[in-house]
Order: C-alpha cells, then structure tokens, then sequence
C-alpha cells in the first residue's frame, strides 16, 4: 500500500470530487482540499503544499488543469490527471507536462491506489536519481581539484562532469577578471560519448571564417548574463538578434537553445566564470535546470577557486593539444552493439547512463529497426545485473493462449499438452534482466495479468496455486504509439504508466543521418569479414545515395542493403547500392494531397518483395527469414498482422 500523502483534488464537479474524497481517506490519505479552478487550487497549494495533486483537465473558469499542470512542476509537485476523455488531442497535450499518471473516467477505486502508488515510484526515482547524479558530480569537483593538469585539462573535467546533469552540444567559457574580458576563448563541443573538441580562438577561425578581430569585437559587443537563465526555441532567436556571439553559434554551429551558469569568484573580487550551455535541440533546457544551477553554483566557486590557487598560469595562453574527432566509431564499454556519434544518439546514451544503474522500469519506443534491443542490452551491460540473465520474450511472436504459458510457466497436466512443468521467462529473468519486446501487442486480457506480476513482484504458474517470489528488472520495447493505443483501449492505462517511468524515445535513422556514413562503414567490415570478400570502402557517390534516401525499414534496412551489395561487389570498393525505387509517396487523386506510406504499409511491401524472390519459402538458406534477419516464427507473426498469406507466392 502506498504512504499516506496530503492530497488535493481539483474538480469542479462536486460528487465526483466528494467520492474520491471518500475513497483517499479510507486509504489512509490526508485531503487538503478540494478545488473547483484553478484560482481556488492557487489558494490551497499556497496555503498547504501538497504532496500529490488529482487534477481534472476541463475545470471552471477560462483555465484548464493543463494551465495548472504548468504551475505544478514549477513547485515540483506531482499530479495525477483526471479525465472523462482519453481521446489522443487530450492525451498529447496533456503528455507535454509530464504528469505522474492519468485516470480516465469512470474508474475504480483499485485503479485510483495503483496510479497513486505509480505516482510516488515515479517521484522517487525522480529524486533519487537526481540526488545521485548531483552526489557524483560533488565528489567528481574534489578529484579533479587534487590532481594535477594544465587548466585547459582541469576546465574539461569539470565542463565532462556536468554533461551527465546539463546535456550540451557546445560549452563556452567565458571569464572576466576585474571586470575585464579576459582574452582567454575556451570551449568544447561535445563529438562521441566521452570525446570533446577543444575550441579556442584559432578554431572558431576556423568554424565562422571569422578574423580574430572580428571575432573579439563580437565578444566585445555581447553583454553576460550575470544570472542563471535559459533561452529555447523562438526566445533563443530573439536573443541571438541582441548578443551577437549567440548568433554566431547559432549560424555557424546550428545551436538552438542556450543555458547560461554564471560562477562568481570572491579571491578575484570582481571576476567570475560564466559557463554558456549550447544545444542543438530547440527545448533543450527548462525551469528546473534554473534551480539546479543555483545548487552547483557553490561546489563550482569551490572547484574554480581552488584551480586559480593552485595554478598562477590561469592566464598564460593553453598549451592542450587539440582533440579532433577523427569521425570513426570509438567503441565504449556498454555500447558496443551501437553504431554513431550524432547529439541526437549521444543523448540517448547519456539517458541509458542515468538510469542503468538502478533497478527503473525502461520503456523504449521507436520505430521498426532503430535498434531498440542493442538499447535494452545496453543498459543490462551497464547496470548491476549485468552477471545475471538477460530473458527476451516477443510479445507479437507468440500466439495469446501460449503468452501467459510463455511468461509465467505452467504446473504439469494444467492444459492439454502440458506434459511437464515449464518455467517461465518471469522465472528464467529472476534477479536479472527481462526484455518485453513489442509490448504493444501484448493481448488485452494479458496485460492486466502482467500488471500484476510487475506490481506485485510475484507470479503463479498456469494451472498452480502457489505465489513464485521474483526479483526482476523490466524493460520494455515497442514501435506502437502507446498513447494511441491507451485512447483506442487496445492497452491498458495503468500498465502504460507502470512500464513508463523513464523512457527512452529512439529516433529514426533520417532523423540522424550523421551516423550513416558510421554505420555503413561498421556493416561493411562486419559482412565483407563474414562472407569472406575483400571490400573495404563505399564509393562517394554511393554514400549520397544513402544520405539522399528516407530509411523506412531504418537501420535493419542499411544493414541488409550493405549485406546484399557486399555479395554484388567486384572490387574493394562499393560503388552503387541498390536502393528500393524512391516511391515513398504518390498522388492522392481524390485529394490532389501527398500520401505518405506509412511503416507498417512499407514494412508489408517489403515483406511481399522478399517473398516473391524466394519463392514464398520462409526457412532455411536463402529464405525469407533469414534475408530479413528474423526468426522465422517472427516472420510468420509479422505476415499475418500485415495480412501476408503464402498461398499467394
């Protein structure tokens, strides 16, 4: 049961209001009011912070809770909506404030303790996280404060320590001593997951095509900001039109949000370190990295005083050498299985590396061949399960009357064909790692039994009786829209929540199309190693060709294409890759509109393309299995879902 809280509804329905009144106070729950707008909830929460609040979307009055939703997590107080609507315009706008939950109307009061008890998992985590990245960060200051360096060395540490609490694309640092700008230009962009450019004066020469004077005169021209502050979006646009240095960045290096960290310095009296954060995001930072920085303003005073005092060449011109991405994969301890260097990709390892060292629930979601179980074994690898099993179960391969055999196991002679007892992935995954696999085509009818073994940390084999303790970490994967799903009630609302407590969203491969040139590479030293042939490098036009194309299929699409062209090649040398015809969209003609395919219509058309060369054959060499690089029953699941029959080939 959860922990008694102090609760404020908001509902301007005064029955409803007054039944969930009833049902928190038999559990146990302190009501601090009951709210019809949110003036009046303005009023309760400056009165008596609550610890949770249950919050109607549609209230009295011109302000809706979403309105509310925003003051909420300013005050980071969690909030669970309430909604008679789970229809998917409500349920994206209401995603965007990050609530701890959403109960749709009318529900039970089962369903209102779980998502309560989700609610406070949620914000635990939260904190506990935070609280330990803050922690390590703190001891990280003292380390790098002991040792030895040049303060090009030192300046690096530090700004390396913060990425894992601020994330950065490009970090400048700007000092002035005395009220003076100090001629000192140092910065670093971030180029692989522990690799950074240094970027000094000559090299933003390089970067703008700038002169050094015109480049000081920039400097010269643009006012510090002497508080913490952050700029996203079109706010980030308008300043660039004021500070001239940010508009620099922004044209020269396509940054599109800025967080500014000022460190003042009482041994220089008037002087201080301003850290200038650059994402190439556009909503990279908000209100919360506010606070943060006003909480790592003191251990850094501390860390920079401490550099100044032990090093009287502050001022001297650096003497670090340069490090240049030399634009080749390094591979780094977790990641092995992953491929690429691009922001988009080093903030998702970055994700992976906050919460693989606790035991939080992952849901990973992206579209069909982005690499989601790389992901998930990822964070087993970097997480202290890493010794323990690693169970995969594809929830869409599986037929539903074999699903819950499949997860729970089954008791000898519970069905016919149970000859003996089976043990199920739940069991199989004690104490390590269990990957649910398209989770989003789990049956209905499972996943309120899944919900409780996730909930309940227990399980009963099909046809027992005896609870089976488990002690298992679930992460799970899907290539649904899950709140598509949930606002259609093809998947449950409560599970949805319980599996969503840090996701992980992967994106598209044209969405990161830096790392082609990366991946290509990586396939063709795999395949040219296993086929035997002697093929090194892909022509420059070939690589356009990749650069040029959409990538429906993703990254298992790029991998299967460099597989086939390194069979076809004659020389060491790639020189054309045999892209599927460009027909990724058609006329409409009742419309006169653009069509786009969508994933699941590409997915079929490649499928039948496959088949049709195989002769309809599915196993064995040369099948459509394995051209596809699926197991065969996968495959089978995948052409019936897409209504594929073999009679046709």
């Amino acid at each position: 049961m959860a922990k008694p809280l102090k609760i404020l509804i908001v509902e301007d329905q005064f029955v409803e209001a007054n039944h969930l009144r009833l049902m928190l106070k038999k559990a146990g729950h302190t009501i601090i009011g009951m709210a019809r707008s949110v003036t009046d909830a303005r009023y309760y929460i400056a009165q008596e912070k609550p610890e949770l609040v249950l919050l109607d979307v549609f209230l009295s009055g011109k302000e809706t809770g979403i309105d509310l939703a925003e003051i909420l997590k300013e005050d980071n107080i969690p909030f669970i909506y309430l909604s008679a609507n789970s229809n998917q315009e409500v349920l994206s706008k209401a995603k965007l404030t990050h609530p701890y939950g959403f109960l749709v109307k009318p529900f039970r009061e089962k369903d209102l303790l779980i998502t309560i008890e989700i609610a406070e998992y949620h914000q635990e985590h939260g904190i506990e996280s935070s609280l330990r990245k803050e922690l390590l960060f703190q001891k990280q200051l003292k380390t790098i404060v002991a040792k030895s360096g040049t303060w090009d060395d030192r300046v690096l540490n530090i700004i390396t320590a913060l990425q894992s609490l601020i994330s950065f694309d490009l970090v400048m640092a700007v000092f002035y001593i005395n009220n003076k700008l100090s001629n000192k230009v140092l910065g670093y962009a971030r180029t692989g997951l522990h690799e950074y450019q240094r970027i000094g004066i000559e090299e933003l020469q390089n970067i703008t095509a700038l002169k050094e004077s015109e480049i000081n005169e920039l400097r010269s021209k643009s006012k510090v900001e002497t508080e913490s502050i952050f700029y996203n979006d079109q706010d980030f646009i308008k300043i660039c039109d004021k500070i001239p240095i940010k508009k620099m960045f922004a044209n020269s290096m396509n940054m599109k949000s800025n967080l500014m960290l000022p460190v003042p310095l009482s041994l220089t009296e008037s002087g201080g370190l301003y850290l200038s954060f650059f994402s190439r995001q556009s909503n990279n930072y908000n209100k919360n990295h506010l606070t943060l920085c006003e909480r790592l303003q003191e251990p850094l005073i501390y860390a920079i005083e401490n550099l100044i005092l032990h090093d009287k060449k502050a001022d001297q011109k650096d003497s670090s050498p340069v490090n240049n991405s030399t634009g080749k994969n390094i591979k780094i301890a977790g990641f092995e299985s992953i491929v690429g260097k691009s922001p988009v990709l080093l903030k998702i390892f970055d994700h992976i590396l906050q919460v693989a060292p606790a035991d939080t629930t992952v849901l990973i979601t992206g579209e069909s061949g982005t690499g989601k179980e790389s992901i998930a074994h990822s964070i087993r690898q970097l997480s202290n399960r890493k010794n323990q099993p690693f169970v995969k179960i594809n929830c869409s391969a599986l037929p539903p009357s074999l699903i819950e055999s499949e997860l729970f196991g089954h008791e000898k002679g519970s069905f016919t064909g149970a000859a003996e007892r089976r043990i199920g992935k739940f069991e199989q995954a004690d104490n390590g790692t269990l990957f649910l696999d398209e989770i989003g085509d789990m049956p209905l009818e499972m996943q309120a039994k899944l919900l409780r073994a996730i909930q309940e940390k227990e399980i009963e084999r099909v046809g027992g009786n005896v609870s089976i303790k488990i002690n298992v970490r679930i992460i799970a994967a899907t290539n649904c829209n899950l709140e598509k799903e949930v606002a259609e009630g093809r998947f449950r609302l409560d599970l949805y929540y319980r599996l969503n407590v840090f996701p992980i969203q992967l994106p598209p491969l044209r969405e990161r199309k830096e790392d082609i040139g990366l991946l290509a590479r990586h396939f063709i030293a795999v395949y040219s190693s296993k086929t035997g042939k002697n093929v090194a490098e892909i022509s420059e036009n070939a690589l356009k060709g990749l650069l040029a194309y959409q990538w429906p299929g993703n990254i298992r699409e790029l991998e299967n294409l460099i597989e086939r062209s390194i069979l076809l090649a004659k020389t060491d040398t790639i020189e054309h890759i045999p892209l599927p015809a460009f027909d990724e969209t058609k006329i409409n003609n009742k419309s006169n509109e653009w069509y786009f395919k969508t994933i699941q219509e590409n997915e079929r058309e490649h499928i039948i393309n496959v088949l049709e060369k195989c002769n309809g054959r599915i196993r064995g060499t040369g099948g459509a299995s394995e051209i596809l690089g699926l197991p065969p029953t996968t495959l089978a699941s995948r052409m019936q879902k897409l209504g594929i029959k073999r009679s046709h080939f």
